[in-house]
């Protein structure tokens, strides 16, 4: 989901983290040299997906290097790069300098990525700002983060994570 304003900085084109060993590219080319503890350690999704196991601490199963990087399909390198500041934030604690744009690009990926710490987070962010996160889930497997500030009745705005199985 792509923010419809300017409220993140970008960073380089490639991020690198010293000591990354794993490399995600998206499909406009920007890769992303990253640490896949916190891949493997807060999401059950990517612990299937990078050690074949439902456990964290397993070692990858397979080494994601730059001429071999992980194809990430589902998520522009925009939005990556936001998720990513969760975990690479040079400001312990301070997330101010994302917009709700940003947390709901954040846990549309923390969702879809089975992250329940940062969706968690991404929630009270929103919270904070007034807006409220309602799940719905349609019976098959997609999804969709809608904003609608017509149904509301506690928050001024609200936003819907929608889970359901066609393709959206």
């Amino acid at each position: 989901m792509q923010a419809t304003t300017e409220s993140f900085t970008s960073v380089p084109e490639d991020l690198i983290i010293r000591g990354a060993d794993i490399v995600f590219m998206t499909d406009d080319g920007a890769k992303f040299h990253v640490h896949a503890y916190f891949f493997t350690r807060e999401s059950v999704y990517w612990q299937q997906k990078l050690t074949g196991h439902n456990e964290p601490h397993h070692p990858l199963s397979k080494r994601y290097t730059p001429n071999d990087p992980y194809i990430i399909q589902d998520v522009d390198s925009r939005d990556l790069r936001k998720f990513l500041c969760v975990f690479y934030n040079t400001r312990y604690g301070d997330y101010s300098f994302f917009s709700k744009f940003d947390w709901i690009d954040i846990l549309s990926i923390a969702h879809k990525w089975e992250f329940p710490q940062v969706k968690t987070l991404s929630k009270r962010y929103l919270g904070t700002m007034g807006y409220g996160v309602v799940e719905r889930t349609c019976g098959v497997h997609c999804t969709r983060i809608v904003d609608d500030e017509m149904i509301d009745r506690s928050y001024p705005n609200q936003v819907y994570l929608i889970s359901c199985g066609h393709e959206i």
